[in-house]
């Protein structure tokens, strides 16, 4: 097949050709952009947790990886006393999880300061300092700034004003500290934490301090740091509302495929009438014609694509010049992904019209006005 004539058809008519290329291009941005700014949210979710610095979590029985869903149930300076009183156990710090909903979503890390900075090896404070009383709040620097926040102003959590004593550098868990006691108080939880970081004495004692608090706390959830944050993405990737809302997304974008592609062959085939007669007439072949038009097809989709990836990338640096608390990760393999849908929506959108062409009879064609 001469490919100079299936460039030649492009360049005839170039708006057509680029409103299809754009079509594709949106088409692969919707892709990339949604499906990764869930993967980079969860990436970053789960490398702020191994930012705290824990080699050990301790949770109660049948409880979720999801923190989101995780309940106050660990009395906690009960579970202070006895963890820290196990062989190779340093340090046991107990943090109520709050899941906040009132602007948006984020969680909240109920601590015990002391302890905290122990298991963390402390905040690295950008300015301000640590709490100071019971309503003061430590929040991070990327909350800071989506926020414009700074040291001393007022942040509502609970319906309840609270001073920004600190901002700190993010990477350790959650974007928002509060005092332990405080949240207890607040969310009616008394004396209860929803997990402890426990810290061991060296690295080469983990495994045997988790052997010694499974035996002597069976039923909880032991785990060590790597292993809960491997669950935690496991569960986020597996989240059957997440993959319900994916799978739209993929099938409104293979849709906008179809369709482009589709409205811009049959147009041209529909033009192109008198030339798919001249063409039959001079012996070209049912195969010839339909090769024709689905590489017409293909060749948009490929531009289409290519667009898609550089304007996907124009929209993460957007997208963090506006807020840095909403990471996308582009990654090779949706890509892939993306160029396989691409592809698959244009050959779809492509058939009919490239058949209808290839069955066209050259005398009716030839006639055609």
């Amino acid at each position: 097949m001469n490919f100079q004539y299936v460039f030649a058809n492009l360049f005839s008519r170039p708006m057509r050709a680029l409103a299809t290329i754009l079509a594709i291009a949106m088409e692969v941005v919707l892709i990339l952009l949604v499906v990764g700014l869930t993967q980079g949210m969860i990436r970053e979710t789960t490398s702020r947790m191994a930012g705290v610095g824990a080699d050990i979590v301790f949770r109660p029985p049948n409880s979720s990886v999801v923190l989101a869903s995780s309940s106050a149930v660990l009395p906690a300076d009960k579970f202070s006393a006895l963890l820290t009183g196990v062989v190779g156990v340093d340090q046991a710090s107990p943090v109520l999880v709050y899941w906040n909903t009132d602007k948006g979503s984020e969680l909240i890390f109920g601590i015990e300061e002391a302890s905290f900075d122990r298991i963390s090896s402390g905040f690295i404070f950008l300015e301000g300092g640590p709490i100071q009383s019971d309503f003061d709040v430590i929040i991070d620097d990327i909350k800071a700034s989506s926020k414009n926040l700074k040291v001393g102003d007022t942040l509502d959590i609970l319906n309840r004003p609270f001073r920004i004593s600190g901002i700190v550098e993010h990477g350790k868990g959650v974007r928002i500290f509060v005092r332990l006691k405080t949240m207890q108080t607040l969310i009616g939880s008394p004396g209860k934490a929803t997990l402890f970081f426990l810290k061991c004495r060296n690295r080469e004692t983990i495994s045997a301090t988790l052997n010694r608090l499974t035996e002597r706390l069976p039923g909880y959830q032991i785990l060590p740091m790597g292993e809960f944050i491997s669950q935690m993405s496991e569960a986020y990737q597996n989240d059957v509302a997440l993959k319900y809302f994916l799978g739209i997304v993929k099938f409104i974008a293979i849709s906008v495929g179809v369709f482009a592609i589709f409205l811009a062959m049959y147009t041209t085939i529909t033009e192109r009438t008198r030339e798919i007669g001249i063409l039959k007439s001079l012996g070209a072949t049912k195969i010839f014609i339909l090769n024709v038009f689905m590489a017409e097809a293909m060749l948009l989709c490929f531009f289409g694509l290519l667009g898609g990836i550089g304007f996907s990338y124009l929209g993460v640096w957007m997208v963090e010049q506006w807020s840095r608390s909403l990471p996308i990760l582009l990654t090779g393999e949706w890509m892939i992904k993306a160029g396989l849908i691409s592809f698959l929506s244009a050959a779809l959108g492509a058939l009919y019209p490239a058949l209808r062409a290839a069955a066209r009879d050259p005398i009716d064609a030839l006639a055609f006005e």
